[in-house]
């Protein structure tokens, strides 16, 4: 299967729950920022340590799932220690922010804050962080960095390792846009055999791509 086009990787993100890059093939662009995106960061920022819970509600938005994906990368897939971690950085950031005017900056420091505590829960049960390097995933701009690379590598292998016919549901269904009558249409299946059938699918690429995770590092 060719490399997914960004609309098609989030549509699968959605149909999966799970957080996938807004691309599987090309490196995200960088996100460039103008003096007023600076200006409009340093405003929210401060609002946010002022405690400001409109301000902390809209950083949420933009920043839970990129955390999220980064934790994800560092437990190796764990998904349950992911979400653990997540809350507990949330925790932290809305009792103790800084002010930036930089996003930049700011990934660099939310990253670092998030490798802490994921550091912190790894102690708390007694086994060492080894299964990926803290470093690898570095204070990059956010869209860049490992932690998406990571997760693509994972897509397309789950993706790569589906039978073709699977592979070709999944293109009819949510890349081409096809309806489930339409390919129960054309395959000769029933509208519900279809249905059942993308379930699965959807169950079998999210377990591939944690599996894909757990064993990057140890290969």
């Amino acid at each position: 299967m060719p490399s997914l086009h960004p609309e098609t990787a989030a549509t699968l993100s959605d149909l999966v729950g799970f957080p996938l890059p807004e691309a599987a093939g090309a490196p995200l662009p960088v996100n460039s920022s103008s003096r007023a995106d600076m200006e409009d960061l340093a405003s929210l920022t401060r609002a946010i340590k002022r405690g400001d819970e409109a301000a902390f509600a809209r950083f949420y938005d933009l920043y839970s799932l990129r955390l999220y994906k980064t934790l994800l990368v560092l437990s190796q897939g764990n998904e349950e220690e992911a979400r653990e971690v997540l809350q507990t950085v949330l925790l932290k950031l809305s009792k103790r922010f800084q002010v930036f005017d930089d996003e930049g900056r700011l990934w660099a420091w939310l990253r670092q804050v998030a490798r802490n505590a994921f550091l912190d829960l790894c102690r708390a049960r007694g086994r060492a962080p080894d299964f990926i390097s803290l470093e690898a995933l570095g204070a990059e701009p956010p869209g860049t960095g490992p932690a998406e690379h990571f997760l693509c590598a994972s897509l397309r292998k789950a993706l790569d390792e589906l039978p073709p016919a699977d592979r070709e549901l999944l293109r009819a269904a949510y890349v081409d846009g096809q309806s489930l009558g339409e390919i129960a249409g054309e395959t000769g299946q029933t509208y519900k055999a279809i249905e059942s059938r993308l379930g699965r699918l959807r169950r079998k690429l999210k377990i591939g791509i944690l599996t894909h995770l757990r064993h990057e590092q140890r290969t």
